[in-house]
């Protein structure tokens, strides 16, 4: 799809009165992802965690958001974003793990 087209439709669904759906807040999420490119920011490793967060934000609300969501894909959901969480922040030498009163298992 023609960027411009996506950011003229997406300008178009967010100026609306009507309540932001799952597809726009994804479609917003990504477009924001792709802004980053052609952005100077001071820290580099800045625009990678950010474009990550973003993209597991977008696609969070898209699992469980959509009209024919369903709660049962909430924990391949959740995994998914912990495991994007964590390879972003292990570029930055962090990691993601469960506290020990979490009682939930270590990311594969």
């Amino acid at each position: 799809m023609d960027p411009t087209d996506l950011r003229a439709g997406l300008a178009e669904r967010l100026a609306g009165d009507a309540p932001i759906d799952a597809e726009t807040f994804n479609a917003a999420c990504f477009m924001l992802s792709r802004a980053l490119q052609e952005m100077d920011l001071t820290v580099s490793e800045a625009a990678p965690l950010v474009r990550r967060l973003l993209r597991v934000a977008g696609r969070v609300v898209i699992d469980t958001g959509l009209a024919d969501s369903s709660a049962d894909t909430w924990p391949n959901t959740a995994e998914m974003a912990l495991q994007w969480i964590d390879e972003a922040l292990r570029e930055l030498g962090y990691q993601v793990r469960p506290t020990t009163r979490g009682g939930k298992p270590k990311l594969k």
